[in-house]
């Protein structure tokens, strides 16, 4: 088997008998791979300190195209998350991040854009405590990086601007966006949302588009300082279920961070 190896962000893991453990990454390179550690919580040389959740690092490893895990040889640690690591508000938002990722993508899907993304937010997070837009801004960039940008300035039916204040518009998941009042069915496939917060959310993705603005936690940082004026907690709340809504049909799985992650970042609007 040849040896591989790339940049790779660890988006979870676990024990897996005596000394081995089992991690999945999402690498730049390769898309999303699981792995054996042989030997991992004994080895001090070969995978120390890289195998922690968020852990950013270059994974060298071999993989037989027919194996359901690659067989991980070292994992160094490319630059530690000191402040992740020490904050609740820091932990949860970068928790809701990596499981976002995991659960947007399947093993070998490749997608050097999204990794780019994921890279970005936890850098952005570990920068600064997480507002009320951080992750609003990361799972927009998500959907987009991972081809389901969703449409919010114009009606999916008809096109026709969201923009203009002209009746409450409805989410529309499975369509990929939001539609206008006199277009959107009003049944359980579809979800009523304010002007102001599909405003907000359209100006945010609109924002992203930049170049370069998606994977550079510098320019996430202000994005999100313009993202949040005039914010208030009844429209981040809004906010955060329309991204919910838009995300539920791509994701594999229930995300399991979003039932802790309000009372912990709600903290965000405080002092």
């Amino acid at each position: 088997m040849q040896l591989l190896s790339t940049p790779a962000i660890v988006l979870r893991a676990h024990d897996y008998g005596e000394s081995d453990r089992i991690v999945t990454f999402l690498t730049r390179d390769g898309g999303k791979l699981s792995g054996i550690a042989k030997g991992a919580k004994r080895s001090q040389r070969r995978f120390a300190g890289a195998l922690g959740l968020f852990c950013h690092v270059t994974l060298d490893y071999r993989h037989r195209p027919s194996a359901e895990l690659a067989f991980l040889e070292r994992a160094v640690l490319i630059r530690p998350w000191k402040s992740i690591l020490d904050s609740l508000e820091r932990f949860a938002a970068a928790t809701h991040v990596v499981e976002v990722a995991d659960k947007m993508t399947v093993e070998h899907e490749v997608g050097d854009e999204l990794y780019s993304v994921v890279l970005a937010a936890l850098a952005r997070i570990d920068a600064a405590e997480p507002g009320p837009a951080t992750l609003r801004l990361f799972e927009l960039a998500t959907l987009a990086a991972c081809g389901y940008r969703a449409e919010l300035a114009s009606c999916v039916v008809c096109r026709g601007s969201l923009l203009n204040g002209g009746g409450a518009p409805r989410l529309a998941p499975a369509s990929g966006g939001a539609a206008c009042a006199r277009c959107a069915p009003r049944d359980d496939a579809t979800t009523a949302v304010s002007p102001s917060a599909i405003a907000h959310l359209a100006s945010m993705q609109e924002a992203l588009a930049r170049p370069g603005v998606r994977v550079d936690a510098g320019a996430l940082l202000d994005v999100e300082a313009a993202a949040v004026a005039g914010l208030t907690h009844a429209l981040a709340r809004e906010m955060a279920a329309a991204l919910a809504a838009l995300l539920a049909p791509h994701l594999r799985g229930r995300l399991r961070s979003a039932a802790v992650l309000g009372p912990i970042l709600g903290r965000a609007f405080d002092g």
